[in-house]
C-alpha cells in the first residue's frame, strides 16, 4: 500500500519528470519551440497512430479490469495503469517511426536520439539500484520503480524498432 510520504514522492517525481520533458522537447526542436512541426502527410499517419494506441489501452484496461475482478494481480495499481499508458505510448510512436511520422520537421535528430538513450538509461539504472535493494518488487508485488523499468524498457524498443526502420530504409535504397 502507498503511505502519503511515498506517494507524495511520486506525485513529484511526477511533476519533475514533466517539467524536464518540456524543456528537452524545447532543447531537441531547432528552433526552440515546444510544439514540434509535422507536415500533413505525417499528421495524418500520427492520427492513425493515435487510433491504434487508444484501443490498445482500451483493450488492455479492459483485461486489467477483468483479472482485478477475480484475481490479485502481483503489481500496485499505480504500476498496471502505468503499464497501460506505455502500452499505449510503444504502439503510437512505433507506428509512426515505421511510417516516417514520428521526427518532426523542426526536430535535431542526434540530440533527439541522445536524449532517448538517457531517459532509457536512467530510468534502467533507477529500477536497478531498486531491484538491487529489494525495492522493485516486495511480497511477490511489483513496486513504483517497476514504472521506471517499463519507461526504460520503453524506450529502448523505440530505439529497436527506430534501428530497424533505419536499416530496411537502407536496404530499400540499395
Amino acid at each position: 500500500m502507498f503511505n502519503a510520504a511515498r506517494m507524495m514522492g511520486v506525485v513529484i517525481g511526477i511533476m519533475v519528470g514533466l517539467v524536464i520533458a518540456l524543456v528537452l522537447i524545447r532543447s531537441i526542436n531547432k528552433n526552440k519551440k515546444l510544439v514540434t512541426e509535422y507536415d500533413e502527410m505525417q499528421k495524418q499517419i500520427r492520427g492513425v497512430g493515435y487510433k491504434y494506441a487508444f484501443y490498445t489501452v482500451v483493450i488492455y484496461e479492459a483485461v486489467m479490469c477483468v483479472l482485478t475482478m477475480g484475481m490479485e494481480v502481483p503489481a500496485e495499481q499505480f504500476v498496471i495503469h502505468y503499464a497501460g499508458i506505455f502500452l499505449g505510448i510503444t504502439v503510437h510512436a512505433s507506428y509512426c517511426i515505421l511510417n516516417d511520422a514520428y521526427v518532426g520537421l523542426n526536430t535535431n535528430i542526434r540530440k533527439f536520439i541522445l536524449v532517448m538513450i538517457i531517459v532509457s538509461v536512467i530510468n534502467l539504472a533507477v529500477a536497478f539500484m531498486a531491484w538491487r535493494s529489494g525495492e522493485l518488487v516486495v511480497d511477490g508485488r511489483l513496486q513504483a520503480p517497476a514504472v521506471n523499468l517499463m519507461c526504460g524498457l520503453m524506450f529502448a524498443v523505440l530505439g529497436m524498432v527506430g534501428l530497424i526502420k533505419k536499416l530496411t530504409d537502407k536496404e530499400g535504397e540499395a
